[in-house]
């Protein structure tokens, strides 16, 4: 358990966090299956029913963490054979229900979800894959990954996956590794002879021993790589993580050894200081603290983006991703410049790979050389003329060289490939904005954000403001509405309410700037505001106590002794109105514009009195 634990080999499973959760998931289940099998081998007759069902449960559940649980009845039956049943037939017959109720659960429900075309197909090596860009596994890009050619470059695969649990110096993320060219390739043909060497071991200790430990492991092993190394292609030649179930045969193996060595050298040297009680915790604290300092070391790669590309570099110097992938980090850190000789290298190395194209067109943009990076985007574009991405950069491009009629022709395109792509709504509403077509130009921010994959906070600002900007308050409550659920600032909560206000909405206006000053009583704009939601309302006497709240705490409206003013004209009291005018006419520090501003209302002032005089 210790080594299964601290073993560097499992870094991957661990911190690959999508890949990690469903081979974690299927390794706990996994053992949890043999567990509960192992209780219901032994358990009391009043308890069977209960274990099975259980069993069956964890059988049922596992299916749904990934599809390499249906070799799960196999390794059942291996730990029934091994370790309960120990090579008695008869025995294992007793439990043959139990294996046949596994096999049946998770033979029907893969059978269900993947239907019987897949393996149909798969059994019949109609299967095929294709290279992922920048990972090519066949000399030439556009070659497909066969069946058989992917099952005999698994052989030297396999030796690599039992090697990191013994030698644990060499795992990668990544590896450069490509398909061999035929059989008789050396990194086919002896990888083949020492496999084929070894399943000879197994059937020469079986016939010894038929519940050797031995053989147990290694058959656990090949059992649990067996459909991801064989006839199935893919376009990931080998990863670590695959080998997460299978590693806790070859772990056994591995403490089983180190268990039978003490007991060799207890025997033939008793003496040692290891022998005793204390000597043996000991010799485990130095293997676990190895190993976890192994372990921790190898973990330190996961740390960052740009630690973690720099350590594939390193270890699979012959894949153009690694590159690509590191100029990108080096970009996320602002080393633009730096960034450009990887994205050229990854260019360079797969003529097909139209991500380092499109990422140094982004990077000679920001240098400032925006024909270069036009230039460059054209050449992703003809590489891969189904690549959305490539278009949309190439209209940024071409809009910030006002080249608007392009700018659209291209997002066009982006838009026929990627109908849901919101950036590219995003841009083509920009084009708009510049021909001063804002009506095209909101519904293009609309569509990004409410129908397209732009649903953040760039998209509803885009949408909310024009909207705002345009007098089309629904739209704007809209999106001021939905950026408050993405990110809850006072400047969206103040957005969202001037859209209520300027809607007509004074109530709901009033409640959000209520609950702004209740969360904030220095919030100086929601204060000076509500003094014009009360106005509004028509309750004086309240809107001037928010105009003096808010001019007390200086929130720079120059207008507020005029609001002030207002206030006090309608509650009658022309006096102190028309002082608070006065003085803010005399002070030197208020604009020229504002004291004809202010002169007028004055104006107004006097002749509210004078009818207001004439009606008494």
């Amino acid at each position: 358990a210790g080594i299964f634990l601290l073993h560097p080999a499992q870094t991957q499973t661990v911190s690959y966090v999508s890949q990690g959760q469903l081979e974690g998931l299927a390794g706990f289940f996994t053992a949890s299956m043999a567990l509960c099998f192992l209780w219901l081998a032994r358990a009391q007759t009043s308890q069977k029913a209960l274990y099975a069902f259980f069993l069956f449960l964890l059988t049922f559940i596992a299916c749904g963490t990934k599809e390499i649980i249906i070799i799960s009845p196999l390794l059942i039956l291996l730990i029934d054979w091994f370790f309960v049943a120990q090579g008695n037939g008869s025995q294992l017959k007793k439990r043959a229900w139990i294996h046949a109720t596994i096999a049946g659960i998770v033979i029907g429900m893969y059978l269900y979800f993947l239907k019987p075309s897949f393996f149909i197909n798969i059994l019949g090596l109609k299967v095929e894959a294709r290279n992922n860009i920048g990972n090519v596994l066949t000399e030439n890009p556009t070659d497909k990954i066969t069946p058989y050619q992917f099952c005999i470059s698994q052989f030297k695969v396999i030796l690599h996956y039992l090697m990191i649990f013994i030698w644990p110096f060499n795992v990668s993320v990544e590896y450069d590794w490509k398909l061999v060219k035929n059989f008789f390739s050396p990194d086919c043909i002896m990888p083949f002879v020492a496999l084929l060497s070894l399943g000879l071991c197994i059937i020469h200790l079986l016939r010894k021993n038929s519940t050797n430990l031995i053989a147990f492991a290694l058959l656990w092993f090949f059992i649990s790589i067996a459909p991801r190394s064989s006839i199935i292609p893919s376009s990931e030649l080998l990863a670590d993580y695959k080998t997460y179930l299978g590693s806790m045969a070859i772990i056994f193996l591995i403490a089983c050894a180190l268990v039978y060595l003490m007991e060799q050298i207890k025997k033939y040297r008793p003496q040692l200081p290891i022998c005793n009680h204390y000597g043996q915790i000991a010799c485990m604290g130095i293997l676990f603290s190895s190993l976890g300092f192994l372990t921790y070391q190898r973990n330190k790669v996961w740390r960052s983006s740009l630690e973690f590309w720099e350590n594939i570099i390193q270890n699979a110097p012959g894949k153009a991703r690694a590159y690509n992938n590191y100029g990108v980090a080096l970009s996320e850190r602002g080393q633009i410049k730096e960034s450009i000789p990887y994205y050229l290298k990854a260019i360079s190395m797969d003529k097909l790979y139209p991500d380092p194209c499109n990422n140094l067109a982004v990077a000679y943009a920001f240098t400032g050389e925006i024909d270069k990076a036009i230039d460059v985007l054209k050449q992703a574009i003809k590489i891969q003329p189904h690549y959305p991405e490539g278009y949309n950069n190439l209209a940024s491009f071409l809009i910030s060289k006002k080249e608007y009629d392009q700018a659209e022709q291209v997002l066009n395109i982006a838009l026929q490939l990627r109908p849901f792509y919101g950036k590219a709504w995003m841009n083509k509403g920009k084009v708009y904005v510049a021909r001063n077509n804002n009506e095209e130009a909101l519904n293009c921010f609309r569509n990004a954000c409410m129908k397209a994959d732009l649903d953040n906070e760039v998209g509803f600002t885009l949408y909310g403001s024009l909207a705002m900007n345009m007098k089309k308050y629904d739209d704007a409550i809209i999106g001021f509405t939905k950026l408050l659920e993405i990110k809850n600032t006072p400047e969206f909560t103040l957005n969202l309410a001037s859209a209520y206000f300027l809607s007509n909405n004074i109530e709901k206006a009033k409640e959000i700037y209520l609950l702004m000053v209740q969360q904030n009583p220095k919030e100086i704009r929601a204060i000076y505001n509500l003094g014009e939601v009360f106005v509004r309302l028509q309750d004086f006497n309240q809107a001037l106590v928010y105009f003096k709240q808010a001019q007390e705490q200086q929130c720079g409206v120059q207008q507020i002794p005029l609001r002030i003013a207002y206030c006090l004209s309608q509650l009658k009291r022309f006096a102190e109105a028309e002082k608070i005018i006065g003085d803010f006419i005399t002070q030197p520090t208020t604009p020229e514009n504002m004291k004809n501003l202010a002169r007028l209302s004055l104006v107004e002032l006097k002749q509210i009195e004078k009818k207001s005089n004439g009606n008494a």
